[in-house]
């Protein structure tokens, strides 16, 4: 699978360039991302290549867009290739923008790709109180005066495939002035449990999420809050709900060095979204540092050190006993293009 999807793109790559000399512009872009990363607590390391990508976006017309990103992601000991995004645009009148396919979900303060991070890992909100990608359609407009819309209508939470009848509904309200921006998220909607439930159910998921970010010289500074519920369906009714947040902040020092601070928290008061702990929920606060370099054009460094701490003793120390603290440092080397 993994042979056939590499010639696909060779091919797909070749076909869109000859395709760029006729009609339209196209951009090919993508990333190499490698590191090392240590586990201090556990104690043990490991260097890997993390992701390979590669970008396609054709302008066909002025009211036509496609784009593909194939990208290789570290899995243990192999590889998985995938289709991280794959969609159609087209601009309606009036300034509509209708999207169909797979696309990054537009709700939060982080991005998906390296390139596009202050640091090597991401906040707690983004990996549990978030989805990443989703299938189905969305509709997006500039509303002037700074404001844009964006709805959409999906699968659910990172499904490529409808496991059940039910469809998931969200959008966000964004606005941009000046060295500010931000905006006001939400999703909503019922799905089954996966397949390997021992007892099958379905539940309705639905977060509201607000991000900011502030620009001014050579200072970034952003937040996020994160509120989520799970309700389950009958028999066994119930509501679980969750809160987070992150405050980050980076600095230039220099042109080829910088500085990112982040702080997070992840309050999983019912045990829904994180690992319980001996049958109890779990709140994890994050710390993280992280120098920044800048190599060359496209070419960046940092390194990172992140300590996690859990109300429960929810990590594992090197002699294999239960601890309430974990701390990671990792080195990371990001090539784009």
């Amino acid at each position: 699978m993994k042979a056939n999807l590499i010639i696909t793109v060779a091919v797909l790559v070749a076909a869109v360039g000859a395709m760029a000399d006729e009609v339209g512009d196209t951009a090919i872009t993508g990333f190499v991302d490698a590191s090392y990363s240590r586990d201090i607590t556990e104690g043990h390391g490991e260097f890997g290549l993390d992701q390979v990508e590669v970008d396609i976006v054709h302008q066909a017309s002025d009211r036509v867009l496609l784009r593909a990103d194939v990208e290789w992601i570290k899995d243990g000991d192999d590889f998985i290739a995938q289709v991280e995004q794959g969609y159609m645009s087209y601009t309606l009148p009036h300034g509509w923008s209708f999207t169909f396919g797979k696309f990054n979900a537009p709700i939060g303060f982080e991005l998906l790709d390296p390139p596009d991070m202050y640091q090597y890992s991401h906040a707690l909100v983004f990996d549990y109180g978030l989805p990443t990608n989703l299938t189905g359609f969305s509709l997006a407009k500039d509303l002037g005066h700074g404001l844009d819309f964006i709805g959409h209508v999906s699968n659910g939470w990172d499904a490529n495939a409808a496991t059940g009848k039910h469809v998931t509904w969200g959008g966000r309200l964004g606005l941009t002035y000046g060295g500010f921006s931000g905006g006001v998220s939400g999703i909503s909607g019922r799905e089954d449990a996966d397949d390997d439930v021992a007892d099958p159910f379905s539940f309705k998921r639905t977060v509201f999420d607000v991000d900011l970010k502030f620009e001014q010289g050579n200072w970034v500074v952003g937040g996020e809050l994160n509120q989520g519920r799970v309700t389950i369906a009958e028999p066994d009714a119930a509501a679980k709900d969750w809160h987070g947040f992150l405050l980050m902040t980076h600095v230039d020092l220099v042109s080829w060095m910088g500085l990112t601070v982040r702080y997070g928290s992840f309050d999983d008061a019912d045990g829904w979204a994180l690992p319980e702990v001996d049958g109890q929920p779990q709140k994890i606060q994050s710390l993280t540092v992280c120098p920044t370099f800048v190599l060359h054009e496209g070419f960046t460094a940092l390194v990172e050190v992140r300590v996690d701490s859990s109300n429960r003793d929810g990590f594992t120390d090197e002699a294999g006993q239960a601890t309430s603290t974990r701390t990671v440092v990792a080195f990371e080397m990001t090539y784009s293009w």
